[in-house]
């Protein structure tokens, strides 16, 4: 009975820090989105996806599939080659694992973008994002991203 208690003591133990774990490498996960953005890394940008997500941009509009990693990573070249730049960061990140394989992030993205003719704009967005784990690794599958509007 002793070695029994032991046992599952010990798996209660293990399972909190795998899942601690987790929880920090989604959080890794998504901040590796924003500072691939922040730094102009087109190719780190579009290996955070899985091919086929799917998202809601900020402005608005209908829903939006990416089915080629390798065209959203020419797409954003384009756009830091453009002279676009990001300083973005996320704020107030709450992760949910279900199961051991899919989470939720939701965060709060505030920062600036900056186009090439050099108007400023300042999102401030509320971000959730689907995480998948796949290969051992967390990739983003979905991104809802709307205006923080009201009291903030």
């Amino acid at each position: 009975m002793k070695a029994l208690t032991t046992l599952l003591v010990v798996g209660m133990f293990l399972t909190t820090i795998a899942m601690a774990d987790d929880v920090d490498d989604v959080k890794a996960a998504v901040e590796r989105d924003f500072v691939s953005l922040n730094s102009g890394d087109a190719y780190a940008y579009a290996q955070s996806f899985l091919e086929g997500f799917t998202r809601f941009g900020f402005a608005g509009g209908l829903l939006d599939r990416v089915d080629s990693l390798e065209e959203l990573r020419k797409d954003r070249q384009a756009s830091f080659d453009a002279g676009v730049k990001f300083s973005l960061q996320d704020r107030h990140t709450d992760v949910s694992l279900y199961g051991n394989s899919t989470a939720v992030v939701t965060s709060y993205r505030v920062g600036t973008v900056t186009r090439p003719n050099g108007n400023t704009v300042r999102p401030n967005n509320r971000i959730t994002t689907v995480l998948v784990k796949q290969g051992g690794q967390w990739k983003i599958a979905h991104v809802h991203s709307s205006p923080l509007r009201g009291p903030q």
